[in-house]
């Protein structure tokens, strides 16, 4: 017999627990009390339960007429659980904590899956699932409530604003991709060609407008661009001359005044969402900065392989990495951990959960991404596997991911910076050391 001793995440120890199903603009409870044993083997208990508006007086009047009901029972206070349903709950939340009460979450995929068991129905209402909340808080299947310290706050809010003006940014790079090839027919460079040095003095010169290029002999057309930028003579040529075939398609002139306008604005919008992106990682790598002269378990950037930005964004997903004890809740809290499916003579495949947090997934695949290039840390891992053992490249950078992490857990322990002689070395090398 094997007989295992666990304690609680969160010492609720003699205090009141009372669960909350949050919506919009309410919030119903549920609680009990346990009373005398009755006659009978069973002991008698009361429910508390009600409902309240979703604001913060109406919290802050609720609670406190909980307190007084838990003291008046004997309890020392009183410990609020929920699901985490962002905004919502937060106020409920940061109202309770500073109120002197203990919060913490209970996963909304737990609360999904337990409707059955507490009363053999698979049905929702407001009234049921603080029932179930309670029970799963009872059962001890509880997650830590965690208050950010205020730059890892700043940092996630970062995260956000950076991924929305990326996201921006991505599609104002097609809508002028878009109002290009309309105005200018046949445009003979890359697509990238609109937003390097060249193509922005092609820009400011001729507003990429194939009717005004064609206006110019190419002698005064090369002369302005090439004091405008520096560009190859070869290329210069591909422009003019697919000018000279592009207004053969005879667009009329009000029309391409408004496509013009068109790329304009869009062009114009490109280079404010490029400007904010360019702030955003600053103050997201000053930051950092702070935050490597307080932290004891940190790890320390350099500029060729964890810059201090990539370093940061991940700090904002994961916050303080103090506050994990060993690196498989690290894993799990991003959904990193392998899932096991086993049953009798029945083997299934390792997976990852996937039950994180999604956005620390998400840069950690952009990182892994730029890591498998063949000439980077991990290509050679990455292209072997994937063409050796016909490995998927999916599977390959979630691996990639893990590794990752792991290499960031490390770097932070020892407070140390990447060091490629310490993390490439293979286990059989290790072994030929011992």
């Amino acid at each position: 017999m094997e007989i295992i001793r666990q304690l609680a995440k969160i010492d609720t120890t003699n205090k009141m627990t009372v669960a909350y199903d949050v919506s919009k603009d309410k919030l119903n409870y549920y609680s009990e009390v346990e009373g005398k044993i009755s006659g009978s083997n069973y002991r008698d208990f009361y429910a508390v339960q009600g409902e309240c508006k979703n604001r913060t007086l109406d919290i802050i009047s609720n609670l406190r007429e909980l307190k007084e009901l838990s003291i008046k029972e004997g309890f020392s206070g009183v410990h609020i659980v929920c699901e985490p349903t962002g905004n919502y709950s937060n106020l409920l939340m940061r109202t309770a904590r500073n109120l002197g009460n203990t919060t913490s979450y209970v996963g909304g995929e737990v609360v999904h899956k337990a409707k059955v068991i507490e009363n053999n129905d698979n049905g929702k209402d407001d009234v049921k699932d603080p029932r179930i909340i309670y029970m799963l808080s009872k059962m001890g299947k509880e997650q830590t409530y965690r208050t950010l310290p205020p730059a890892y706050k700043a940092l996630r809010e970062l995260n956000r604003l950076y991924d929305q003006v990326n996201k921006r940014r991505s599609e104002l790079r097609g809508r002028v991709h878009h109002y290009l090839v309309k105005l200018f027919s046949d445009f003979p460079m890359c697509k990238d060609f609109p937003f390097h040095t060249s193509g922005q003095a092609l820009n400011r010169l001729y507003g990429f407008n194939p009717n005004k290029i064609a206006g110019d002999s190419f002698k005064m057309f090369s002369r302005k661009m090439t004091k405008a930028c520096t560009i190859w003579n070869s290329s210069l040529v591909k422009i003019y001359e697919a000018a000279q075939w592009a207004i053969l398609h005879q667009i009329p002139i009000e029309e391409q005044a408004i496509i013009e306008q068109s790329l304009q604005y869009a062009y114009e919008d490109y280079v404010t969402c490029n400007n904010r992106k360019a702030t955003i990682r600053k103050q997201m790598e000053d930051i950092y900065s702070e935050l490597e002269g307080v932290e004891k378990i940190i790890p320390i950037a350099d500029e060729k392989v964890f810059q201090p930005f990539y370093i940061a964004r991940i700090l904002g997903e994961t916050g303080p990495l103090s506050d994990f004890n060993h690196l498989q809740e690290l894993f799990k809290f991003g959904g990193l951990n392998l899932r096991k499916r086993e049953s009798g003579y029945y083997k299934g495949k390792l997976k990852m959960s996937k039950k994180g947090r999604a956005p620390l997934r998400g840069i950690l695949g952009t990182i892994a991404f730029k890591f498998v290039k063949k000439k980077n840390i991990y290509g050679e891992y990455y292209h072997n596997r994937k063409e050796q053992e016909k490995i998927s490249g999916t599977k390959l950078l979630a691996n990639v991911e893990r590794k990752i992490l792991k290499m960031l857990w490390g770097m932070a322990k020892n407070r140390e910076a990447y060091n490629s002689n310490k993390f490439q070395k293979c286990e059989s090398q290790y072994g030929l050391v011992a």
